[in-house]
């Protein structure tokens, strides 16, 4: 195999490759990237076993045809250091050359047939389609709630995907929390749901931010696999073979206590009591009465108090509880709207929040289980369990 390599455009694709692969200091299989080059196009795999891609490599010209598969150490910084703007790379018999203006470099391949074959989305379901700007905010605000290690059940770290009357549900939950995103798609089937591991999702989120936002993405499937792809590119994620609890049960139907809140405002308020409580018991306690004012108070026995007064238009009974800062911080910062609504059903009921004016995005957080009076002894419970 022999091509010639305009460095500028080869290693947006390289590096996209790049990632996908195993730990690129390890020398093993998984941290390699397979190249496969015809006189039309240059194809680039890899794979770290749970996730894998193919994308179509760019800016190479094909001298001779062939394929290799070339280590990520040290080799990766080759290409990506090169000091002239094109280079060729000749492979033969395992032994690659790069030339780049007057400096050469030689390192080893592996054997072609060493790679593993990777997942394809040929033969698989149709799940749905949406552009990669859609589906990027949809991901990242419907995995809010999710653990980022690998927790047990597996549900935990993991994020739900269901069709649903013609629109994209993500829905992820830690126990305490639970995020829910309603997202329009370009075409949609009535599938079998799946849950896909949040590890996975970022690294999709990460190739969704490194192409055109444009760009329509389509979602497959298979018994073992779900498949994201686009002209060019093509990303499988191993399903999580688990089940997710029947969120819809406890969505609210109705609540005893509705606030609208300039959303800028409360992340600030929320943002300055966490100061205070941090290193304490990270509670923040919601005082809503019936005078078109939010008072947000933290405590700290070692540090002292904060409180905060915010306007906002509240209808129905006053009340009195307590969130985790960062969870409350955290479900706010996610709405795509200017104004946050915050929906309560009394004190021991879990707080929703939403935008005032979509009902694209949802997020439930669980109570801190305290009265006030031991809110101001004793040092709270993170909160009780959403599902």
């Amino acid at each position: 195999m022999k091509i010639l390599v305009n460095k500028e455009v080869f290693i947006k694709s390289w590096s996209l490759a790049e990632r996908s692969a195993g730990t690129s200091g390890s020398m093993n299989i998984f941290s390699t990237i397979k190249m496969r080059a015809d006189m039309e196009e240059v194809e680039l795999q890899a794979t770290d076993i749970k996730t894998s891609i193919i994308c179509k490599a760019g800016g190479v010209t094909v001298l001779e045809a062939g394929d290799a598969v070339i280590p990520l150490k040290g080799v990766s910084d080759l290409f990506k250091k090169a000091g002239s703007p094109e280079f060729t790379i000749h492979i033969d018999g395992g032994h690659a050359v790069m030339t780049s203006g007057k400096s050469r470099y030689k390192f080893s391949t592996y054997p072609v047939g060493d790679f593993p074959k990777l997942p394809s989305s040929e033969g698989g379901s149709f799940f749905c389609s949406l552009p990669a700007a859609k589906l990027m905010s949809a991901v990242e605000r419907g995995t809010l709630c999710a653990s980022s290690g690998d927790e047990y059940p597996q549900y935990l770290s993991s994020a739900y995907f269901e069709m649903e009357r013609g629109a994209l549900n993500i829905v992820s939950t830690d126990k305490r929390r639970l995020a829910l995103c309603r997202t329009e798609v370009t075409e949609g089937s009535e599938s079998e749901p799946m849950l896909l591991p949040m590890k996975g999702l970022k690294e999709i989120l990460r190739v969704l931010g490194m192409i055109d936002s444009s760009l329509e993405i389509k979602i497959l499937y298979d018994e073992s696999q779900a498949y994201f792809a686009a002209e060019g590119l093509e990303f499988a994620i191993r399903k999580v073979e688990s089940k997710f609890p029947a969120y819809a049960k406890i969505l609210p139907a109705s609540h005893s206590t509705s606030v609208d809140i300039e959303k800028s405002s409360l992340l600030s308020a929320i943002e300055r009591v966490d100061v205070v409580v941090r290193d304490y018991n990270r509670t923040v306690l919601v005082n809503l009465a019936q005078n078109g004012e939010c008072t947000l108070t933290g405590r700290a026995r070692e540090f002292g108090e904060a409180v905060e007064n915010i306007p906002c238009i509240s209808d129905g009974e006053a009340l009195f509880i307590g969130f985790n800062t960062r969870f409350f911080y955290d479900a706010v910062k996610a709405l795509d709207e200017p104004t946050a609504r915050l929906l309560f059903n009394g004190q021991d009921g879990h707080m929703a929040v939403r935008s005032s004016g979509t009902d694209s995005f949802l997020c439930l957080v669980a109570p801190v289980e305290l009265s006030k009076e031991e809110m101001e002894t004793s040092s709270p419970d993170l909160g009780v369990d959403v599902l």
